[in-house]
């Protein structure tokens, strides 16, 4: 059975605070109460038919808060990361989705009847925040039943940047204060003036992403997305290590390979629980050509 127009659901998972009668937008603490959505609502219904093969688009458009995604019964076939296809489809049963990050996926209908798409307990370290579960949305399964299709696993070719030539090995530190208001990369606060780290187009480079804190981060890149090789030492599969968001556990590390493709100038990479970034966790990147000299940066 082919796969073409099967039935697509995008789910934005998003969530918002509430003050009085109004949403609350400043100032924001993560580990407050808060209401989960999925596309601006609360607990909507996805219907499925036995045996029925989706094609789920999740994204955490959220500013600060993680999602450890489970469907009772269900696994997640993922087929794309970020925007990116992956080598090879793989299959899980929970998927942490930080802010920002996305996952193409294929689900198959089970049995008639009804469960509950959630988001599970997430602890992000004694300096952060729980996340309690919580019921995003309502999964029938119902109607006439359909032949499950066979799912997809080799997507195409992919960039494997295991055996690369390295031009250049850089290390970005996550710190902060001991209150939690000051966020740093390397020492520093962002300074949209500063120019933190100088790569070239053309070239493939090695970032160790190091997490010094009690509490997880996120490493997110723009412009560019890159592979990542390991977690905490572990590797990572290259068959779907592309990404432009990934999680760093506390006191830990990931390390991760950029192939500078197509643009010049300059950029930034940061934290992307938003809180985080605005309160300093932020860094400017600048992309010159071949042979290019650095620009002249305010040093701070």
């Amino acid at each position: 059975m082919s796969l073409r127009n099967i039935t697509e659901h995008t789910i934005a998972l998003k969530d918002f605070q509430v003050q009085g009668d109004a949403i609350k937008t400043h100032p924001l603490s993560i580990g407050a109460s808060t209401n989960r959505t999925v596309n601006g609502q609360q607990n909507p219904v996805i219907h499925i038919r036995p045996g029925e093969t989706q094609l789920w688009r999740l994204a955490n458009i959220g500013a600060n808060i993680y999602y450890k995604l489970h469907l009772p019964g269900t696994r997640f076939h993922v087929i794309a990361q970020d925007g990116v296809p992956v080598g090879r489809a793989y299959a899980e049963d929970t998927l942490l989705i930080p802010a920002a990050a996305r996952f193409d996926v294929l689900v198959q209908g089970g049995a008639p009847g009804t469960t509950r798409l959630e988001t599970l307990p997430y602890n992000t370290g004694p300096a952060g925040n729980q996340f309690p579960r919580a019921d995003l949305a309502t999964v029938v399964t119902s109607g006439t039943p359909v032949t499950r299709a066979a799912l997809p696993t080799d997507l195409g070719p992919y960039e494997n940047l295991s055996h690369a030539t390295i031009a250049d090995r850089k290390i970005v530190v996550f710190t902060e204060n001991k209150a939690g208001t000051i966020f740093y990369i390397n020492g520093r606060t962002y300074d949209s003036s500063r120019t933190d780290f100088v790569s070239t187009l053309g070239t493939v480079e090695e970032w160790t992403v190091r997490n010094d804190s009690d509490e997880d981060h996120s490493f997110h890149l723009h412009t560019n997305h890159f592979q990542l090789m390991s977690t905490n030492g572990k590797a990572h599969d290259p068959t779907h290590g592309v990404y432009d968001t990934v999680n760093v556990p506390k006191r830990g590390a990931i390390v991760v390979r950029i192939h500078f493709r197509d643009f010049t100038g300059r950029t930034v990479y940061h934290c992307h629980i938003l809180n985080h970034e605005d309160m300093g966790m932020m860094a400017v990147l600048d992309i010159v050509p071949p042979g290019a000299r650095p620009r002249a940066t305010h040093s701070g």
